[in-house]
């Protein structure tokens, strides 16, 4: 069984679009808090299960803990970057790119 792919002529106009920048904002803010939620509680519940499970005190778990901290915000602040890139890409009717994994090429292109 064939199915018939219907595509429009050409690309809607912009103004008919639900997309807005505060529309966009609020979709890449949900996504980096996400990801800031995520990793963060994973980093925290990994740490704490490995300190126990090996015995460390808890000084030095909260010390593997404030090291921690880099690697979650690295990719919060890298999702950021991402989401709100994507959010642009989708407003311009485009396709989304493959992501490019370094901490400020978000920033330096958009």
């Amino acid at each position: 069984m064939e199915q018939e792919i219907i595509k429009p002529d050409a690309a809607p106009k912009t103004g008919t679009q639900a997309f807005s920048r505060t529309g966009s904002l609020m979709a890449a803010l949900g996504a980096t808090l996400l990801m800031l939620c995520f990793t963060g509680s994973a980093m925290v519940a990994t740490v704490w299960a490995v300190s126990r499970l090996i015995g460390l005190p808890d000084m030095f778990m909260y010390g593997l803990m404030a090291l921690g901290v880099l690697p979650v915000l690295w990719i919060t602040v890298w999702t950021a970057g991402r989401a709100w890139h994507v959010e642009k890409l989708l407003a311009q009717h485009r396709d989304i790119d493959v992501p490019v994994f370094s901490l400020t090429y978000y920033f330096r292109n958009g």
